[in-house]
Parts: structure tokens; C-alpha cells; sequence
């Protein structure tokens, strides 16, 4: 069955809704025109993209409506319509920003300058997948003065028990040799008698037991003369 009269028919519904968006200005209307001209492109680049190897998922082509509808290649890069509601503009992310890699109201130009990011991307591939892989640098030994005297020996090439036992040894006697740090002068505190409150209770009523006792007694001794 031959597909032709079905891709006919596809043109002229798009061409007659780009029409009518266009003689009616509806917003609404507008944005399924610029999906049409879209998918206009997107049929264009259907046999470039049958002819990608299989396995390779570099390009993920879509038309994505929205506030801005756009023909997605692949990550970094897709196609959109300009302002004047009649150009393509193939836009690229790329480090220093946005790129315009190319905008015209040829579709056949657009479509050509597609086909070569899609073969230059391939290549891409390819040259990266032949290059032999980096060579990992060992990580670099800490210099000896910030190893224990053991590890420093072993790194130093003397990875023998004698040699690690000697120095062992030696840092031993050092530490051994050398004098304990003076210790510190305990802080010196005042000599007393501290009462707590029950204690301080108890005295003052052994005080008033006191003073009314003498206070009975020469009371005593003034009755009798």
C-alpha cells in the first residue's frame, strides 16, 4: 500500500491549520501552528534518524508542546520557531550559552543543518570510544615526616620486621630519655571550718538554751540574799 496519498493528507491538514493561525492570530491557534511546521521538520528528519546505529541513545527527537513548543534533537540542542511566527531557529547550550546554529524559513536548509550536528555528534562518539584509556596515576606517598617512625622505614624501601624493630626500639628509648613534663602546682585553697545549715541551726539553739539557763541561775541567787 503506498503511503504517499497518507503524507499527502498529513500536509494539507498542516498547511491549512497554519493558514487559518495565521489569518486569525488566536494565540491558541498560533501555538498549533508552530507545532505543525514542527512536526513538518520532524518528518524530514525521520530517514536521517532511521540510519542511526542502533544502540546508540545520543538523540531523543521529540516535539514537546507548551508556552514554546520544540523539536528536542537531543539534550543540548533543539529547534524552535522564531518570533516571526515563519522561521526555524536551531538553538544549541553549549558552555558560553545559548548558540543559534542556524535560522531560516527553509525547511529543507534547517533540515540539512540538523543532519550535519547528528553526524557531527556521531563522530564524536566514535573518536572518543578509539581513544585508549586514561592512565590512572598512583596516589602520591605522604612524605616520612608525617608517618610514625614504623611506616616511615617501610616507606623509605626498609620493609624488613628487624629494621621496623629497631626503630621500634629506638623511638622507645627516646621517649623513655626524655624528661616527663613538670606537672602542675595544685591550686592552692584556704584551711576552714564549713557549717552547713543544720549545723548552724543547731548551735543557735544550743546558744538560747545557754543564755536562758544563766539567765535562771542568777535569777537563784538573787532570791536567796
Amino acid at each position: 500500500m503506498d503511503p504517499k496519498p497518507a503524507a499527502a493528507l498529513t500536509e494539507a491538514i498542516r498547511a491549512i491549520r497554519i493558514d487559518e493561525a495565521e489569518r486569525t492570530g488566536v494565540v491558541v491557534a498560533l501555538r498549533e501552528a508552530d507545532i505543525a511546521r514542527l512536526d513538518i521538520l520532524h518528518d524530514r528528519l525521520k530517514p536521517v534518524l532511521a540510519d542511526v546505529p542502533r544502540g546508540i541513545d545520543l538523540f531523543d527527537v521529540a516535539v514537546t508542546p507548551g508556552m514554546t513548543p520544540r523539536l528536542w534533537i537531543d539534550m543540548i540542542a533543539f529547534v524552535e520557531i522564531a518570533r516571526d511566527k515563519r522561521s526555524y531557529r536551531f538553538l544549541q547550550d553549549t558552555r558560553e550559552g545559548r548558540r543559534v546554529m542556524i535560522e531560516s524559513a527553509d525547511v529543507a536548509a534547517v533540515a540539512d543543518r540538523v543532519t550535519a550536528y547528528i553526524a557531527r555528534r556521531l563522530i564524536e562518539r566514535e573518536r572518543l570510544l578509539a581513544l585508549p584509556p586514561a592512565s590512572v596515576d598512583p596516589v602520591p606517598a605522604l612524605p616520612p615526616a608525617d608517618l610514625p617512625p614504623v611506616f616511615a622505614v617501610a616507606s623509605q624501601g626498609i620493609a624488613t620486621p628487624v629494621a621496623a624493630q629497631k626503630v621500634a626500639v629506638t623511638a622507645a628509648a627516646t621517649t623513655e630519655a626524655s624528661p616527663p613534663p613538670a606537672a602542675a602546682p595544685a591550686p592552692t585553697t584556704r584551711q576552714g571550718v564549713r557549717f552547713s545549715g543544720l549545723g548552724a541551726f543547731v548551735l543557735f539553739l544550743l546558744g538560747i538554751g545557754v543564755g536562758i539557763g544563766g539567765v535562771l541561775g542568777l535569777a537563784q541567787i538573787a532570791a536567796r540574799f
